[in-house]
Parts: structure tokens; C-alpha cells; sequence
């Protein structure tokens, strides 16, 4: 199960830079994401991402960084799930149109030193 270790850390290196070198277009493309997914099949996603996160922590040196994260997702999840569709609606809003662009670059950063973390663990 290393390759879903190398694939979600190259895919976090690959998505920080390009929020970091490109932010306008990033934010466009991720808005066009968010618009055209139901947040229940966010929440589906996510869990599974998390739960695939644990069940490959086994595959990493640092097993307990990656669990940490998976159960990050498993609790981003269930909160993405049960929230009201408001608060969603909010939250979305905020980081789709008033976040600014050092908000996004500091993201980008954060997904790159995660990634890297991830990549150099495995």
C-alpha cells in the first residue's frame, strides 16, 4: 500500500505549488469544484480517504503521523456530513471568495511540507 502513500503525498506537493505559484487560477478551479459537489459526497470522500490513510500507516516509518491525519479526515468528514447546510454554505463562501490570496498561499505551504513529510516517511 505504498503507492497511496506516494500518490497522496505527491498529489499535496503537486496541489501546494500550485496554489502557491498560480493562486487566482487554483481559487477558480476550486470553486468550480466545490459548486459542482454535493458536500454528502465530500463527507463520502473524505471518509474514505481516511480510512485508506489507516489502513496504509502500516507502510510508513512514522505510522502514528499517518494515522493522525486519517482520523483528521474521518473527523473532517463527519463534520462536513452533520453540519447545517448554513453553516456549510458559510464556510464555503468564506473560503471560496473571502479568504485572501496569502490565506491560500499559506495552505499551499502547509500542503507541501505535509507532502513532503508524508513522501520522505514512507
Amino acid at each position: 500500500m505504498k503507492w497511496f502513500l506516494y500518490t497522496i503525498s505527491l498529489i499535496c506537493i503537486g496541489f501546494g505549488c500550485c496554489i502557491i505559484l498560480y493562486t487566482r487560477e487554483t481559487r477558480n478551479f476550486v470553486k468550480s469544484l466545490f459548486n459542482n459537489v454535493d458536500r454528502k459526497i465530500l463527507s463520502v470522500f473524505e471518509a474514505i480517504m481516511g480510512i485508506l490513510l489507516l489502513f496504509t500507516a502500516t507502510a510508513s516509518r512514522h505510522s502514528w503521523f499517518i494515522r493522525i491525519i486519517g482520523l483528521l479526515a474521518i473527523i473532517e468528514a463527519g463534520v462536513i456530513f452533520l453540519i447545517p447546510k448554513n453553516r456549510y454554505d458559510e464556510l464555503i463562501d468564506w473560503y471560496l471568495n473571502s479568504a485572501s490570496d496569502k490565506i491560500y498561499r499559506l495552505f499551499g505551504i502547509l500542503s507541501i511540507i505535509l507532502g513532503t513529510a508524508v513522501l520522505s516517511w514512507i
